[in-house]
């Protein structure tokens, strides 16, 4: 029998009692009903308790795994499971719920763009409130879903251990994308998805002057995909001198990756990340011959293997398609923008929105997203908040300083082109990033 001086014991012995009648109660409850609700609690009470006891090691999971949800997530609802909407919220509300404990018990330090994006989610409560749309709690939520691991990065400590671990990540998200591109297609994703017809796909599976589909591995589509592949890179570029040699092996699976997903402004936004880091580190010569010999290698060797030489003319000249109706979407959003100061209100621009109204715009950016939704003032606070984010992170000297401002400098590149702010499998990794940029002065907390 355990003794009084050892309450520790007692108290894990009172735990595991509890825990297994609950077991006990809750599959009792499962047979009676007929039902697996019944584990709910049981379930809920075990969340809640993991997050309480290993907030870190949550968030750690959650980041690692959010890259292969996408696909699956999009697979669920395609097929009309009413749960998968709630399942895709999870990984939101588990890295909301694991940064609130850290807030509590180590606290969060203000910053001067706190007063920004608290501005910015003000009005747009305010403008919503101006144009009411039953979709207006989705719209917020996917416009500001990149708050969150914004915080958590400002709240954890990330360590090398985790680089490295990231490094594992991405390559294997890497060779799930070249395997569709080489040899599973897009058939692959459209049995996950449910689709009979590939028109029903987005259109950015398909490129001009391309016969085959662009790789979107595990993640939305091809244009997360090719972003995550840049975000990957830019920190491996900021850490290669300290990780071991075989991290390179990664690095080239993840640039493969950045090429099968054919995305232009993942590579543009690639190159200014790496410029940034060789002018802060002093190595633009070694950043030129290495680009000089991987332009080499893609022209001389990967283009012609893949059949992509039409496609990059193209993309020199200017004949592409996309970028002429880009740019017209770009000039004709931008007058809209001028028209409407207060905006249309969330949820009532971009592909999700499109999905509940046939009638919803479409902005090709996320600056002009936040223009069309929330008006002037929108675009001009979150514009604030991006270069805010930049200026601040210009001179921090570590390699996670200098790594968040090369992502961050890649994401405010991509939300010129694409809305992909939206997007949480690519937003999460890097926000945390930029987070923790922002942040090196937190304490250890892993």
């Amino acid at each position: 029998m355990p003794s009084l001086a050892n309450p520790f014991t007692l108290q894990k012995q009172f735990l595991f009692t509890s825990a297994f009648t609950c077991l006990v109660l809750c599959a009792t409850l499962a047979v009676i009903l007929s039902s697996f609700w019944a584990f709910a609690p049981l379930f809920i009470a075990a969340l809640f308790y993991s997050i309480l006891r290993w907030p870190v090691q949550l968030i750690a999971a959650i980041l690692f795994l959010v890259p292969f949800l996408p696909l699956p997530l999009q697979g669920l609802k395609a097929l009309g499971f009413s749960w998968g909407e709630s399942a895709s919220a999870v990984k939101e509300l588990g890295l909301l719920a694991a940064g609130c404990v850290l807030a509590f018990r180590h606290g969060l330090k203000l910053e001067k763009s706190d007063l920004v994006l608290l501005g910015l989610f003000v009005w747009a409560l305010v403008v919503t409130l101006i144009h009411p749309t039953s979709s207006a709690p989705s719209g917020l939520k996917d416009d500001f879903d990149f708050v969150i691991p914004y915080i958590v990065g400002r709240l954890i400590s990330l360590r090398p251990g985790w680089i490295k671990t990231g490094l594992w990540v991405a390559g294997f998200v890497a060779i799930l994308g070249l395997i569709e591109f080489f040899f599973a297609g897009i058939g692959t994703r459209m049995l996950l998805m449910g689709v009979q017809d590939i028109a029903e796909l987005t259109p950015t599976f398909k490129a001009d002057f391309f016969e085959g589909f662009r790789a979107g591995s595990t993640l939305g589509g091809p244009l997360e995909f090719g972003g995550f592949c840049a975000v990957a890179l830019l920190v491996f570029g900021s850490f290669y001198r300290d990780l071991p040699k075989k991290y390179l092996v990664f690095a080239l699976l993840i640039a493969s990756g950045l090429i099968v997903s054919l995305t232009r402004m993942a590579g543009l936004a690639l190159l200014l990340g790496l410029l940034f880091i060789a002018i802060r580190t002093g190595q633009k010569l070694r950043l030129a011959t290495i680009t000089l010999g991987l332009t080499a290698l893609t022209l001389g060797v990967l283009l012609p293997r893949m059949g992509l030489q039409e496609f990059f003319k193209a993309s020199l000249s200017g004949e592409d398609s996309s970028l002429g109706s880009h740019r017209t979407s770009l000039e004709e959003k931008s007058v809209y923008v001028l028209s409407h100061p207060i905006g249309t209100g969330a949820g009532t621009v971009g592909p999700r929105a499109l999905v509940r109204d046939p009638n919803a715009l479409q902005a090709e950016s996320a600056f002009l997203q936040f223009g069309l939704e929330y008006g002037w003032l929108g675009i001009l606070l979150f514009t604030g908040f991006c270069g805010w984010i930049c200026f601040r992170l210009r001179k921090v000297g570590s390699n996670f300083g200098i790594a968040a401002c090369a992502v961050a400098i890649a994401m405010f590149t991509m939300y010129f082109f694409s809305a992909i702010h939206m997007e949480f499998g690519l937003c999460s990794w890097a926000w945390v990033t930029i987070g923790f940029g922002i942040q090196q002065r937190g304490h250890s907390l892993a």
